[in-house]
C-alpha cells in the first residue's frame, strides 16, 4: 500500500462505542497523513461537517440519537456531501439493495479484522479515486 497516493486525508470515524473509536484510530493513525476525527452519534458528525471538509466516513449502524441511517439519509440530501463517500460498520450482513437504500458503496463487518483494517480503508479510498478521476 502506498499511502503517498493520497494527499493529506481528514477520515470522521462515527461510532457510539468509544473503544471502537479508539482503535481505529490508533489504526489509522500509523499512516502519518491521515487525521481522524471521531463523533459518538450522527447528529454530532452532522454538526462536524459544517466545520471541516472530510474525505471518509467511517459510520456505524446502530447508535444512539441519530443511527447510521438516518444519519445517511440526512447526508445525502445535501448535494455538496455527494462526492463523500461512507463506509458502513455494522454487524449485519447487508445485501446490495439494503446499501443502495441507504446510498451506501462500502461497509465493513463489525467485530471488523484489524489486521486488515488500514487495507480495506485503503482499498476503498483507491476505489473512490479512480471513480473521481474518471
Amino acid at each position: 500500500m502506498d499511502w503517498n497516493n493520497f494527499n493529506e486525508l481528514k477520515i470522521l470515524l462515527v461510532d457510539d462505542d468509544r473503544l471502537t473509536r479508539e482503535l481505529g484510530q490508533t489504526i489509522l493513525e500509523q499512516v502519518p497523513n491521515i487525521t481522524i476525527h471521531q463523533a459518538s452519534n450522527g447528529k454530532e458528525a452532522l454538526n462536524m461537517l459544517e466545520d471541516i471538509t472530510y474525505d471518509l466516513i467511517l459510520l456505524d449502524l446502530y447508535m444512539p440519537e441519530m443511527d447510521g441511517r438516518e444519519f445517511a439519509t440526512t447526508f445525502k440530501k445535501n448535494t455538496q456531501f455527494n462526492v463523500l463517500p461512507v463506509v458502513l460498520m455494522t454487524t449485519d450482513r447487508l445485501s446490495l439493495k439494503e446499501l443502495k437504500e441507504l446510498d451506501v458503496e462500502y461497509y465493513l463487518t463489525k467485530p471488523f479484522n484489524f489486521q486488515t483494517f488500514l487495507s480495506d480503508i485503503y482499498g476503498f479510498l483507491e476505489k473512490v479515486k479512480v471513480l473521481n478521476e474518471t
